[in-house]
């Protein structure tokens, strides 16, 4: 909604500067007066200054609105970054016996954020796996912070340092707003884990969703 009123501001503060500009334009041309003429510069002037202040104001108003959608689960990310974060699970899926998931909330208001992290990788069945190969991908998206849990399984197989090298990676992107980036690089290093470790068995069925999942 803030989103279309700031566009609705730049459509119209864009149409009254090229209105006044042509103004202008037109009543110099026509005038045998100098560009310093108040009497004629001023119509065209004030309205072309209007306009800009407008498209400003909508700019500004536009980043703002953008701004605070990244602040909330359900437009953290855009459609097409939730998209590709999805393909990137069901890729790796496909290569591992083991279950990778994705959480977003929206803060954890100054509460441990690796207790919530824990609680919600509770929650969302990871700890049921058969293997204990459950990786999450824990975000508290107004607070820009973020954890990544691997089960028991999985966590005795990786290097040590292993999961250090996820959140540095996730979070080199984090810090230039490439949020869906940060988790489809996650997603792969950790996806590389298991699939090395897990690979799928021929009973194997995909134990949890892969859709990503949000708070309030």
């Amino acid at each position: 909604m803030r989103k279309t009123a700031a566009i609705g501001v730049v459509v119209v503060g864009a149409a009254v500067l090229i209105g006044g500009g042509f103004t202008f334009v037109r009543h110099l041309l026509a005038s045998e007066h100098s560009w310093a003429d108040v009497s004629i510069v001023g119509p065209g002037l004030w309205l072309g200054i209007g306009g800009a202040v407008a498209v400003l104001a909508g700019l500004v108003l536009y980043g703002r609105a953008a701004v605070a959608d990244r602040d909330k689960p359900g437009s953290f990310l855009t459609s097409a970054e939730d998209g590709q974060v999805v393909d990137a699970i069901e890729s790796f899926e496909k290569r591992t016996s083991g279950e990778l998931r994705v959480h977003l909330e929206a803060r954890v208001d100054g509460e441990d954020l690796m207790g919530a992290a824990k609680r919600a990788f509770d929650k969302l069945g990871l700890t049921a796996t058969r293997e204990r190969n459950g990786v999450l991908f824990f975000v508290a998206v107004k607070e820009r912070r973020f954890a990544v849990l691997g089960d028991s399984g999985i966590d005795q197989k990786v290097p040590k340092g292993f999961w250090d090298n996820v959140v540095g990676s996730v979070g080199d992107r984090f810090k230039q707003g490439k949020f869906g980036d940060g988790l489809v690089e996650g997603i792969k290093m950790a996806g590389e884990q298991l699939a090395a470790h897990f690979p799928p068995r021929a009973d194997d069925k995909n134990e949890l969703p892969n859709q990503i999942s949000r708070g309030t």
